[in-house]
């Protein structure tokens, strides 16, 4: 008797999760961080969501290859298409407001951030993408407030689940491609679905 009870509550868990919300894996020892979109310090987003945020063991430590590299989840409650200059544009306002929210909470004067500035083009995606881009953010590291610069991989996945939603999958980190925390956050994307 227990074992269908478990049988059958593991059949509805996987049908509510494939139904209602998508999952991001968390290697061990990445921090998860969850919150609705847009978030508070980005009002200007024009969706609703959710996010769903891996930051790696490393991700707060200077001098050290897992500083400022992590990856996240959108996953937003419509099905829209989204151009490089949407992606420019939101990644643009969610760093701009992220840095200025970060600031104000350390009490440093706002005005040493630099404009943030965004470059992506599109690259060749997974057998789980629609479409892939990759390019850089540029922008105030308010940790130490010097100028980094971050490389950035954005998915846009393939609705395998759930026809109304859009699925994107950011990747961000100082390192560059080659390295290989890379691998480690693009398999983690691929076993978003």
């Amino acid at each position: 008797m227990h074992l269908k009870l478990l049988i059958s509550s593991l059949i509805v868990l996987s049908f509510y999760f494939k139904s209602f919300g998508q999952i991001l894996p968390t290697p061990t020892g990445w921090q998860v961080e969850k919150f609705s979109l847009p978030p508070e310090f980005a009002s200007a987003l024009p969706f609703k969501g959710t996010e769903d945020i891996r930051f790696s063991p490393e991700w707060a430590k200077k001098h050290t290859d897992g500083y400022w590299t992590y990856c996240f989840l959108w996953t937003i409650n419509e099905n829209r298409a989204f151009t490089i200059t949407d992606l420019q544009q939101y990644l643009h306002d969610y760093y701009t407001g992220l840095i200025r929210s970060n600031l104000i909470k350390m009490k440093i004067d706002t005005a040493i951030a630099k404009p943030v500035k965004v470059s992506l083009h599109k690259i060749a995606g997974n057998n789980t993408d629609k479409s892939a881009f990759e390019g850089q953010v540029e922008m105030l590291d308010y940790i130490t407030q010097d100028p980094i610069k971050l490389n950035f991989r954005i998915h846009i996945k393939k609705q395998l689940s759930v026809n109304n939603t859009s699925i994107l999958y950011f990747e961000a980190s100082p390192q560059p491609y080659n390295h290989k925390l890379w691998s480690e956050m693009d398999n983690m994307g691929k076993q978003v679905k």
